[in-house]
């Protein structure tokens, strides 16, 4: 059964017609679930008397490590032992230049251990026994990082598709460790399949959790409701990877991204309506830009730089985007993404950055700033200086330093 769904998610997508059809279906799908699974917790927490507050929730952090008997050792920013879960896939290994600031760090990357993330999976026996032992090699390889020198907190850039309650459980049982969890897709992954032992997304690892980052403020409360302790962050930037480089602006209008769901759609309608854009990355005619470096190259040659912040097949439900951060933390062309209320918390929109909230809205922004190319660069320079001194990753590590109460 399993392969011939395989086989038939296939054919659809790669017919482009199939596609076509199945992606708005796909989008209504997600977004009825995402509005039952938020309409459900608000009740909840409405009927409990649930509120995010961050003081609160970090304070209940403190308490839970320090009723375990974990004493906590204040450190100098540049010593922090950090045991960070992160595997080395996607651009996850963006996260370690800061977290390397914060102080030594010991990685446990399953990836460099030969294990594959789309492998973990619920309806494959073999996928199953693949993430077990990925999770009983996690507790002897923190047992040794702590020996040689003791570790002052867990990182975890993880599901419960590839991290196990358990693991937790042991870490905290065991040893007494600080443990903090780190979520960017909450609003689409929070539950997922059944993996034997727990479901694939937060949900049912958040509890064991001292502290839980979610990029989604929606999310604090789906993570109070059970009975974790939330921590809303935005995502950050690498400052070493993404900044200025000395390259012409010869690309009027750019987006960086797969084509799939909605964007074919957006990018057919932005060139009927003479916008002169150029995409990249998979099944776009330009192809792929391979590496980091390139990345950085066309968000630099770009004098507007197109982003797009709807999840998944949906254009309507957005999330915060990695690319929130690295394409304003550059500093090359300007930024125009769609409107979020979370982003428009971290930005000055329209002095920092752009948004829209309409396609035609989109048209409009792209004719009025490529008539205005110096205007364009005042942005972006307002954008970048933004994320050196508020959007690091550093920066958020330091937050999380601090509330924990790892930091002088």
């Amino acid at each position: 059964m399993r392969n011939l769904r395989g086989s038939v998610k296939s054919l659809v997508l790669g017919n482009p017609v199939l596609r076509a059809a199945f992606s708005p279906l796909r989008a209504r799908q997600l977004e009825r679930e995402y509005a039952a699974r938020r309409d459900h917790y608000a009740t909840i927490a409405r009927e409990r008397g649930l509120s995010y507050v961050e003081d609160a929730s970090t304070a209940a952090a403190r308490a839970r490590i320090k009723g375990r008997g974990w004493k906590m050792v204040r450190r100098k920013i540049g010593e922090v032992h950090t045991f960070a879960f992160v595997p080395r896939i996607d651009w996850h290994a963006a996260l370690l230049p800061d977290l390397r600031e914060l102080g030594p760090v010991t990685e446990f990357d399953y990836a460099a251990l030969g294990y594959k993330w789309d492998e973990f999976r619920a309806s494959d026996r073999r996928g199953l026994a693949r993430r077990k032992e990925v999770n009983d090699l996690v507790l002897p390889a923190l047992r040794r990082a702590h020996a040689e020198r003791p570790v002052d907190w867990f990182f975890a850039y993880a599901s419960g598709l590839e991290l196990s309650a358990d693991t937790l459980r042991r870490i905290t049982d065991e040893l007494g460790i600080p443990t903090v969890g780190m979520c960017l897709d909450d609003k689409h992954a929070w539950t997922g399949p059944w993996m034997g032992d727990h479901h694939a997304g937060q949900k049912d690892i958040a509890p064991h959790f001292d502290l839980s980052w979610t990029s989604a403020s929606v999310a604090c409360e789906w993570y109070l409701a059970e009975g974790a302790r939330p921590l809303y962050m935005p995502e950050g930037f690498d400052a070493s990877l993404y900044k200025p480089m000395q390259v012409p602006r010869d690309i009027p209008v750019s987006f960086v991204g797969a084509n799939y769901g909605f964007r074919p759609k957006v990018i057919k309608h932005l060139k009927r309506h003479a916008i002169p854009i150029e995409a990249y990355g998979a099944g776009w005619p330009n192809g792929y830009a391979s590496g980091a470096e390139k990345v950085v190259e066309l968000f630099n040659r770009s004098r507007i730089n197109l982003g797009m912040g709807g999840i998944m097949h949906s254009e309507t439900l957005t999330n915060l985007k990695g690319r929130d951060f690295d394409i304003p933390g550059t500093g090359g062309g300007v930024y125009l993404t769609s409107y979020n209320a979370d982003l428009a918390r971290h930005f000055d929109v329209g002095r920092e950055i752009l948004c829209y909230a309409t396609r035609d809205e989109m048209v409009e922004q792209m004719r009025y700033y490529l008539a205005r190319p110096q205007l364009c660069e005042e942005i972006a320079r307002r954008g970048r200086a933004r994320c050196l001194s508020e959007h690091r990753w550093l920066h958020r590590y330091l937050k999380i330093a601090r509330a924990l109460g790892l930091v002088e």
